[in-house]
């Protein structure tokens, strides 16, 4: 077959009607071809696109990652010292409470011959005793 079609291509034995089916072989040759081109880059293009965001979008989600564990180690560490005051704060209504109930049963001394010295004037601009 291609060397009837090189044959008449040369020797101008070339009729119309191969010439035609020649045309149109490279013509639909032609479109496929930059139909497939055109496909082939656009696609490409696509995933080339989405490979480099997805590549950018990874390295700051491990940094949010840490710092998202560095803030629920923050996190923990402020319930436990609210945890603490809490039970300190427990701890000292027990007191006072115990106190004044204790003071509800005590029997009732006279301090009226007690008198306790006065207090010192501090001095302005001393705030600490060292």
């Amino acid at each position: 077959m291609w060397s009837s079609i090189l044959h008449s291509i040369f020797h101008g034995t070339l009729r119309e009607r191969d010439a035609m089916m020649l045309v149109t072989a490279g013509g639909v040759a032609l479109l496929v071809g930059s139909i497939s081109a055109w496909l082939g880059a656009h696609f490409g293009a696509r995933r080339a696109v989405r490979r480099a965001f997805r590549d950018k979008i990874e390295i700051p989600s491990i940094v949010t990652e840490v710092r998202y564990d560095e803030l629920s180690r923050s996190v923990d560490a402020i319930a436990l010292e609210v945890e603490r005051i809490s039970e300190a704060q427990r701890y000292v209504a027990k007191l006072l409470a115990e106190r004044v109930n204790a003071m509800q049963m005590a029997p009732t001394v006279s301090t009226t011959a007690v008198t306790a010295p006065p207090l010192p004037l501090r001095e302005p601009g001393i705030t600490t005793p060292h």
